[in-house]
């Protein structure tokens, strides 16, 4: 019996079809909180608070479409100026998935609810330092924030936008940070820089991708229900988390986080424990949600743990099917030139998005992961997929 290759395992995700009309007035009234706190995340007016919305997401086309999809994709990955495998595939599964989907006259979308609140210490995303190409060709490793001990567990969300001279920077550099200096803070300037090299590198069709990152996630779902959420939360012993005046996180007494309510102050933020991260997704219906080799282990009982909160809350809807991503060897798939990585392993870095998207062939990285669909699983790519259980 042949292997199973990527495509076909792939093609096992199904849309869950249009959402009912529970879930579909609650993308509504989340796509008009996306414009109502806009002053939050970015700065940028006229043509060029436009551009920020079409990059985004939250032009009217893409908001439009996100609220009516039978299709959603969910992913949940770290904010960072650094992206690395298998994480940095990520927007092309989703990406492949949409196009799969569009293909069956299916119009699905890709809703991103990246990770905001990790700290100046994450190993996994190291965004405290940036490895990419100059303007001459070079890859330089540039160091963002201190690693002095005082400040390694502060979050991104309350770092501030870096000053990055563009004398040397490669063109795809240059447009992704011009675009991104209109964010207010360093998460969504990571957050949006990414998003430009990948949308550079084609892992994104227009219209199609929704960011929402995580802290504002939680503001949507707990402004006009946290008492309710806060008893199940605090009855199941998973406390919500706020920003303390040193910029990093605490674990807050139910009656302290009843206290922290304005959606667009970041230091009145309310973080979830990671699985109700997730099932603030869960309530837009999605068909699909992704995570890497942990999550392919915890999804069975973070579902579970996701079930009793549900029930605990009078909230009820259908488990997504899930995509998890536990290997991409790029170096076998897409190697970088000899030059490039030499000089990458001088300065201690590994294989980043930043550095594919320098390539003058922007669309290298694509064709190669395209090409690896009729690959097996199991080979280069590992996956694990399950198909959308039943009801919570």
């Amino acid at each position: 019996m042949a292997a199973r290759s990527i495509a076909r395992a792939l093609g096992e995700l199904s849309a869950l079809g249009p959402p009912d009309t529970g879930t579909r007035q609650r993308r509504q009234r989340l796509a008009e909180f996306l414009r109502e706190v806009e002053p939050r995340v970015h700065r940028a007016t006229g043509t060029e608070r436009e551009r920020v919305r079409r990059l985004l997401g939250w032009d009217d086309d893409s908001l439009h479409r996100f609220i009516a999809s039978p299709m959603i994709v969910h992913s949940a990955t770290h904010v960072s100026m650094n992206s690395f495998a298998p994480m940095l595939t990520f927007p092309w599964f989703c990406h492949t998935l949409v196009e799969s989907a569009a293909r069956r006259g299916v119009a699905a979308t890709h809703v991103r609810t990246q990770v905001t609140h990790n700290n100046l210490s994450d190993n996994r995303w190291k965004p405290h330092v940036w490895w990419r190409v100059d303007v001459g060709g070079r890859v330089r490793c540039t160091r963002l924030f201190s690693k002095a001990r005082r400040f390694e567990h502060q979050i991104l969300l309350c770092q501030p936008v870096p000053d990055i001279p563009r004398d040397d920077l490669a063109d795809a550099d240059a447009d992704a940070v011009d675009l991104a200096g209109h964010m207010t803070n360093f998460a969504y300037f990571a957050m949006a820089y990414r998003l430009g090299l990948e949308r550079r590198l084609g892992f994104h069709t227009a219209d199609s991708t929704v960011e929402v990152p995580i802290d504002l996630m939680n503001v949507f779902s707990l402004r006009d229900a946290l008492p309710r959420w806060s008893e199940a939360l605090y009855a199941m012993e998973l406390p919500l988390r706020g920003i303390e005046p040193d910029n990093e996180l605490r674990f807050l007494t139910a009656s302290d986080a009843l206290e922290r309510r304005d959606p667009l102050d970041v230091r009145d933020t309310l973080i979830s424990h990671n699985y109700i991260n997730v099932g603030h997704a869960y309530r837009l219906g999605p068909s699909v949600t992704m995570g890497a080799e942990k999550m392919s282990v915890y999804e069975a009982e973070m579902n579970r743990v996701l079930a009793a909160f549900f029930s605990a809350i009078g909230e009820s809807g259908r488990f997504p099917g899930f995509l998890g991503v536990r290997r991409v060897d790029l170096a076998a798939l897409a190697p970088l030139e000899d030059r490039i990585q030499s000089e990458l392993d001088e300065l201690g870095g590994r294989p980043s998005l930043p550095l594919y998207a320098a390539d003058p062939d922007g669309g290298a990285l694509r064709k190669a992961l395209d090409a690896a669909l009729d690959q097996p699983v199991g080979g280069p790519v590992d996956l694990v997929t399950r198909a959308a259980a039943g009801a919570y």
